[in-house]
């Protein structure tokens, strides 16, 4: 198995900037394909010793208009780093065997993800097991002798054989294949069932003592929505004594369901949303008692947007990452005391996952910066801003320009300070204004941050390097100011949010950075939303690109199951209930308005704003006699996944801009 090496370097956590050290001027800018061909990183995975750490990289492959992903180890005393896996499949969620000697991860090399394992220094990984219809998600268990795994239940035979006959009606109402338990015997090398039913298991977790599981399963397939109705359950590792916990919460965040028990296994806990709060709120970790067989919760009054909870060798604390401001930090939670502290200070970083070593204290991350992608960085949960850089996973952005990030804050009409970022052009002369691009990100719980804003989903930095300077707004509704923020465009979509949008825009004119006579926008899903409101509130842009964009409040609750949930958070009622609030703030009805020339691109498969939204806003945009296209991506979900349709919709977006700027 050819193996691709890259070069360790460390530096502290207090980190020089790449661009600090080069010039920006003198690079050529990041163009379209680069851009996408860009590596990220996924899964991240400490060895139990702390000396190694695996991770899996997403890669481009052009000529197969994919994108593969493969497992890296990398040495954490700055040894070898290269890749344990070649493409051109997908290899993913690395894993270590408790005693660290085996390290598996899951691979499509034989279709549907199976689970392969690879021992550092003894030849080629190798297939450990497998299910017919694939292995969802993994987990080992901590005495090392099973490994437990979600795969989809086998078809109904006399449906199957109805269906091949041609009675395949398919019921709207139907859940895709239930994932149901299973667990691998590594010795005796076989795989039984371990939890089966009329329910879908979103995801599960082993007690310390590998004794038990938790798990979290809905009636429907989670795809389905159907996250008010999760429950929260244990099983005996064979199968025994199932058992439903009196542990009731909002679920319309909490997608993963690997909970966390604590190291004496009397506690177990879940990120979740708190009943006593609305349900539109941050979460909370609420933990069960199986000593009384209560719930508490264990965060107090802390407020944040959590995630990747992880619970002290010492049983006294949990940490976590959370969005916080611009950044996303890691926290400690003490449980006796129900307050969390912040441990990193990163003063612009986006760390993205946290894996912990055997000893409870060595830490790995990945992270990136608004001037560099994401890395994987070690060093030690107590002090975590020392931790060194392991990794150059993106050695050609050295002859790159990239643009420089500047945190922004401006004062909405109402008083609430709105914050965003910005990116300046290539070429920056200061007191000159440009061509300016505003982004806006879906949601509407969604934020820009601290992160690298090089990526199709993203891409401030291509425009930045075309002139443009680039406008990311976290308006009303973004995650990361605590949930008030949150919750301040109920009832309110294209209100509050809009004119915090148009109040920081305005304030980049006002600074003699943005030209009010050139501007444009894009945004995607609630971002698409949001540009489809626009366009019928101003003619101030010369242009816009809406991306699976909302623009029927009514159809949307009627096709789309997350839409349900949205409008049910956000406006209080259905459309029977209170038609007037989804006519008033649906797009649609103002669509008689729109003189922007407007791009919509959707996609064929996109189950969450179908294509219907774009088409019916085009039919009537189209009416008006302004310029307007649409194009549908066949094959293509919420997310855009091949790269050429990528490129593709990044070609329109800047030729269209390009057009009307002129």
């Amino acid at each position: 198995m050819k193996r691709k090496v890259c070069i360790l370097w460390a530096l502290v956590a207090v980190l020089l900037s790449p661009l600090a050290v080069r010039g920006r001027e003198a690079r050529k800018p990041l163009t379209i394909e680069e851009m996408i061909s860009l590596k990220s990183i996924g899964s991240v995975a400490m060895s139990p010793s702390g000396k190694l750490v695996a991770f899996d990289v997403a890669s481009v492959d052009w000529k197969r208009n994919t994108f593969t992903s493969d497992v890296w180890l990398a040495d954490t005393a700055g040894g070898a780093c290269f890749s344990v896996t070649n493409g051109p499949d997908m290899s993913m969620a690395p894993a270590w065997s408790p005693d660290g000697k085996v390290l598996t991860f899951l691979s499509t090399r034989r279709g549907a993800p199976q689970g392969f394992a690879f021992r550092p220094g003894r030849g080629e990984a190798e297939l450990l097991f497998e299910a017919p219809g694939g292995v969802q998600k993994y987990a080992w268990s901590p005495d090392g002798t099973a490994i437990a795994f979600l795969t989809p239940e086998e078809p109904d035979p006399d449906k199957q054989k109805a269906a091949e006959s041609g009675f395949d009606a398919i019921d709207i109402d139907a859940g895709r294949p239930r994932s149901q338990l299973r667990l691998y015997d590594i010795s005796a090398k076989d795989i039984k069932p371990l939890v089966s039913g009329d329910f879908h298991i979103i995801g599960f977790s082993w007690s310390p003592d590998a004794s038990r599981l938790s798990f979290v399963s809905s009636p429907k397939n989670l795809e389905e929505v159907m996250w008010d109705t999760q429950m929260l359950s244990v099983v005996n590792r064979d199968g025994s004594a199932l058992e439903p916990l009196n542990f009731r919460y909002y679920a319309s965040y909490t997608r993963r369901g690997e909970a966390i028990w604590s190291p004496d296994g009397r506690y177990l806990g879940l990120e979740v949303g708190d009943l006593a709060m609305p349900e539109l709120h941050n979460l909370i970790i609420q933990v069960y008692d199986f000593k009384t067989g209560e719930t508490f919760n264990a965060s107090g009054d802390t407020d944040h947007f959590l995630y990747n909870c992880h619970w002290s060798a010492d049983g006294g604390s949990i940490t976590y990452l959370a969005y916080h401001l611009l950044n996303s930090q890691i926290f400690r939670l003490d449980i006796r005391k129900r307050e969390a502290r912040q441990l990193s200070h990163f003063p612009k970083m986006e760390i993205n996952q946290v894996s912990f070593a055997a000893d409870g204290r060595t830490i790995a991350f990945s992270a990136g910066t608004p001037d560099w992608p994401q890395e994987i960085y070690v060093g030690d949960i107590d002090d975590p801003d020392r931790a060194k850089r392991l990794t150059n996973l993106h050695p050609e952005l050295e002859n790159v320009w990239l643009g420089q990030t500047e945190e922004v804050a401006w004062t909405a009409d109402d008083g609430l300070r709105i914050y965003g970022n910005i990116v300046y052009p290539a070429g920056y002369v200061k007191g000159r204004a440009y061509p300016t691009v505003t982004l806006i990100h879906g949601g509407p719980a969604g934020n820009f941050n601290n992160s690298f804003a090089g990526n199709y989903y993203c891409p401030a930095q291509y425009f930045a390097g075309q002139g443009y300077l680039v406008y990311m707004p976290d308006v009303r509704g973004s995650i990361g100011w605590g949930s008030d923020y949150l919750r301040k465009n109920i009832r309110d979509w294209g209100g509050g949010d809009y004119r915090d949008l148009m109040a920081g825009l305005d304030d980049l004119i006002r600074r003699g950075l943005a030209d009010r006579d050139r501007l444009v926008v894009w945004g995607g899903s609630y971002g698409g939303f949001m540009t489809n409101w626009i366009v019928t509130q101003t003619h101030r842009f010369k242009a816009a690109h809406s991306e699976v964009s909302i623009s029927n409040l009514q159809s949307l609750w009627a096709v789309s199951p997350i839409g349900r949930i949205l409008c049910r958070q956000y406006f209080g009622k259905t459309p029977l209930e209170d038609p007037e609030i989804y006519r008033k703030l649906s797009p649609l009805t103002y669509a008689g308005n729109v003189k922007t020339p407007l791009l919509l691109t959707q996609n064929e498969k996109d189950e969450r704003v179908p294509v219907e939204q774009a088409v019916e806003f085009f039919r009537a945009v189209q009416l008006t006699g302004t310029p307007v296209e649409l194009f549908v991506y066949p094959g293509e979900g919420h997310g855009t996944m091949k790269p050429n349709h990528q490129l593709d919709k990044l070609r329109k977006t800047d030729g269209w801009f390009r057009k009307y700027l002129r």
